[in-house]
């Protein structure tokens, strides 16, 4: 079985080398800025998505819509492959200078600058069609998925979970108040971990989230019954996070799942972080 339980020590994705502080520093920015790329592109994604079941579902009222979001998305898209590429370049040469740079860096610059007017305005457009849909795609009657593989891990805690069975390993740790899932593959790695924050609130623990780039998550098949005070994602340097918390007798149960960002092929990992809050009492 390919996704055995083995010890492994996590790295996260960090921003290329550079010879110079000017590459460091551009390279830390365009990272940052693929990372929150990320996040709205599987944002629209998830919204079109949904709204592409729906029209498959006979509600073709919602093709305009669904056009709409297919064309917004391959913008979206766009502006974040012109940012992975200019990470690839510096990432590809990390101990040239700025200097001997400083042309292809200013190609990829340029492109990315018109990339980031027409995101903006882009999103701007969506953001009705978006709340419309969100709105649309939660109410949708659930309809089963064909049942996925899994392996059974279990934590210190006692809990345990099905996790689906990936290209890459799990280890667990953790204790009695959190359980703490790591996955590991190829080079890159992401950590879930569900806690029990005591005597606390999710509207308390929401405060604490201070990101200006944290986003509401569109309710999907994994979270639905999940009872869900709020669920938000947000990027963090060279990661992308997704946090939600669910209110307990004994507190707030707060979950993150912690990701790299622009990995192409990387697993979707929800249903993973759902099965731990839902393990939680």
């Amino acid at each position: 079985m390919r996704a055995g339980m083995v010890i492994l020590a996590l790295s996260g994705l960090a921003a290329p080398a550079a010879a110079d502080s000017k590459t460091r520093q551009l390279a830390q920015d365009y990272a940052k800025e693929a990372a929150a790329c990320q996040i709205r592109s599987d944002g629209v994604t998830r919204v079109t998505r949904g709204t592409e079941r729906l029209v498959e579902d006979g509600q073709k009222q919602h093709e305009a819509d669904l056009a709409a979001l297919r064309a917004g998305l391959v913008r979206v898209q766009a502006y974040c492959a012109e940012l992975t590429a200019t990470l690839e370049l510096l990432n590809a040469e990390p101990g040239a200078s700025y200097r001997s740079l400083e042309r292809k860096i200013d190609e990829h610059d340029n492109q990315i600058r018109k990339f980031r007017q027409t995101t903006r305005q882009t999103l701007d457009d969506l953001a009705p069609v978006i709340s419309r849909m969100i709105s649309e795609i939660n109410t949708r009657p659930s309809s089963p998925a064909p049942a996925p593989k899994h392996v059974r891990v279990k934590f210190p805690s006692g809990r345990a979970i099905d996790a689906a069975i990936l290209g890459g390993t799990y280890r667990t740790s953790g204790s009695d108040a959190s359980d703490i899932l790591d996955y590991v593959e190829a080079k890159s790695s992401a950590t879930i971990v569900a806690k029990l924050v005591a005597n606390s609130t999710c509207a308390q623990q929401r405060q604490a989230i201070t990101a200006s780039d944290a986003a509401e998550v569109a309710v999907t098949e994994a979270t639905r019954s999940l009872g869900l005070a709020w669920y938000v994602a947000y990027g963090k340097s060279t990661r992308r996070l997704r946090v939600a918390c669910r209110t307990a007798e004994a507190g707030a149960v707060v979950a993150t799942l912690d990701e790299p960002a622009g990995v192409s092929a990387w697993p979707e990992l929800e249903p993973m972080l759902a099965a731990m809050i839902a393990a939680r009492p």
